[in-house]
């Protein structure tokens, strides 16, 4: 009897010592972080809008980390790539993502996705902007209700541009066809830079880009902003109206980009990447920067981000749902 009792006792010990060891562990691990460099996975080339943020935003945490904080660029099949490789990482904080709407939309838009929103924890969200629809100078519209006078015309005629299939301002495209009740022709390019060289030549009409992309084109004469998907004018560029103020109240749909983890990552490690990374979005000069290049820093809690992207993947699969969007 009292031999049952001593090794139950050695066993519950045992327990005890097991938890605390486990409860350690993460702490430790975190107490340490970083001890070398972190990387960004970016799902996009160099020089696009979600690769110069990237190295922004890198820039500072590295400093506030005290490690290197380096973006790899793996472009390619939507964002898929590189989210896959973010979601089979280990769970360490070295490895982590910038990701935008593209995230909460593939899960949807592809028939066999190769992760789960679940593969991830949010770390924090940092910039929202809008799209901008921008017409050629040959085209024959200027003006967003010219554009859809035109459409209503002559509809599936007009060819508009984007930087690929399920990104955001293709998103935008869509909501705005269904809400104005017109068909265009989809064109999908690979990022907005080639869309809107297509653009500057003529080569096709219209445009849906990110308003980083396309505002030195507009601001400088080249192409015409016929509107943005804010509900409200973007400061950056007052002048060009929004889609709800032109006839469709309430239309809006804003571009974001924000950093995951692999799920499993320890709560201490995801803390302080979230409060290396809010410290940068805090710094006057990249909030100017991120302005200047028409989107706005956000920053707030892991969880606010959470929701927001909860919200964000119910409305895209609404959306997708209604059309006949497809991956190729």
């Amino acid at each position: 009897m009292h031999t049952c009792l001593r090794t139950l006792k050695r066993v519950g010990q045992f327990t005890l010592a097991a938890a605390a060891m486990a409860a350690y562990l993460p702490a430790a691990v975190a107490n340490g972080f970083p001890d070398h460099a972190i990387r960004i996975v970016v799902p996009s080339s160099p020089g696009g809008s979600g690769d110069t943020v990237a190295r922004l935003v890198a820039e500072r945490m590295g400093k506030m980390l005290g490690q290197s904080v380096v973006v790899e660029n793996r472009g390619g099949a939507g964002g898929n790539i590189a989210t896959s490789l973010v979601a089979g990482a280990s769970p360490d904080g070295y490895t982590i993502l910038l990701t935008g709407n593209n995230h909460t939309v593939n899960v949807s838009l592809f028939k066999d996705p190769p992760y789960k929103l679940s593969d991830f924890a949010p770390v924090i969200q940092l910039t929202l902007g809008p799209t901008v629809f921008v017409a050629s100078k040959s085209a024959p519209f200027q003006s967003l209700a010219e554009l859809i006078s035109a459409a209503n015309a002559e509809p599936e005629t007009i060819v508009y541009g984007s930087p690929g299939i399920g990104l955001p301002s293709q998103i935008a495209a869509v909501l705005f066809e269904q809400t104005a009740g017109v068909k265009l022709v989809h064109a999908p390019y690979k990022g907005s830079g080639p869309s809107l060289t297509s653009a500057l030549g003529g080569q096709i009409p219209l445009v849906a880009s990110t308003l980083a992309a396309a505002m030195p084109y507009i601001k400088g004469g080249q192409l015409t902003g016929l509107a943005v998907t804010s509900e409200e004018r973007w400061p950056s560029l007052p002048d060009i109206p929004t889609v709800a103020e032109s006839g469709y109240p309430g239309f809006s749909h804003l571009t974001w980009l924000g950093l995951l983890a692999p799920a499993g990552t320890p709560p201490a490690v995801l803390h302080k990447l979230h409060d290396a990374a809010q410290s940068a979005l805090d710094d006057p000069d990249l909030r100017k920067q991120f302005e200047e290049m028409g989107t706005n820093a956000v920053g707030g809690s892991a969880a606010g981000f959470q929701k927001m992207m909860d919200q964000d993947y119910e409305a895209s699969r609404a959306l997708i749902q209604r059309s006949s969007l497809k991956a190729e």
